[in-house]
């Protein structure tokens, strides 16, 4: 599969790609937050320290959105990270196309990630549910050697908190 891998940082992303981003997004509820509304996904994109979209033969087929501390983003789960770390790179959302799953894609991703915050000397934080439970996802997290550091609940679902 000869795919692309297209990294933005500080806020820059590709407004082409937007439409798309948010549809692989919501596709991927629960295991990522849903958002309300493409200009929700604009915010997100514009605050953002790190950003990936994964392309196939000019296609979206995934994305990542990555925020390091210090940054405005409301999710409880960034400030869960913000408190206790001077520094992280806080994965916020990776998705794939249902098509192109469990191809290793994601490992890629992940792989880009740590090598963006390796070169910064940062750790990388992320959360996964466990209500309702992803445990595709916490296999995935102990696999690519994250930590359990903690665990929330909230009214509607469940995480726990990982760091590598």
């Amino acid at each position: 599969m000869n795919t692309q891998l297209y990294v933005f940082t500080n806020g820059a992303y590709d407004k082409n790609w937007l439409q798309d981003i948010y549809l692989i997004n919501q596709d991927n509820v629960p295991a990522v937050g849903s958002l309300e509304s493409i200009e929700k996904m604009k915010e997100l994109l514009s605050i953002s320290s790190y950003h990936s979209v994964l392309l196939l033969d000019k296609n979206v087929i995934g994305f990542s959105i990555c925020f390091r501390e210090g940054t405005s983003y409301w999710s409880e789960n960034y400030k869960y990270f913000a408190q206790g770390l001077k520094s992280f790179l806080y994965i916020d959302r990776i998705a794939i196309d249902q098509n192109y799953r469990r191809k290793g894609l994601g490992k890629s991703m992940y792989k880009d990630i740590f090598s963006n915050a390796h070169h910064e000397n940062l750790r990388v934080t992320a959360e996964v549910n466990t209500k309702p439970m992803n445990q595709t996802s916490l296999d995935f997290h102990n696999h690519m050697g994250f930590e359990q550091i903690g665990e929330r609940q909230f009214d509607n679902h469940d995480v726990v908190y990982f760091i590598k």
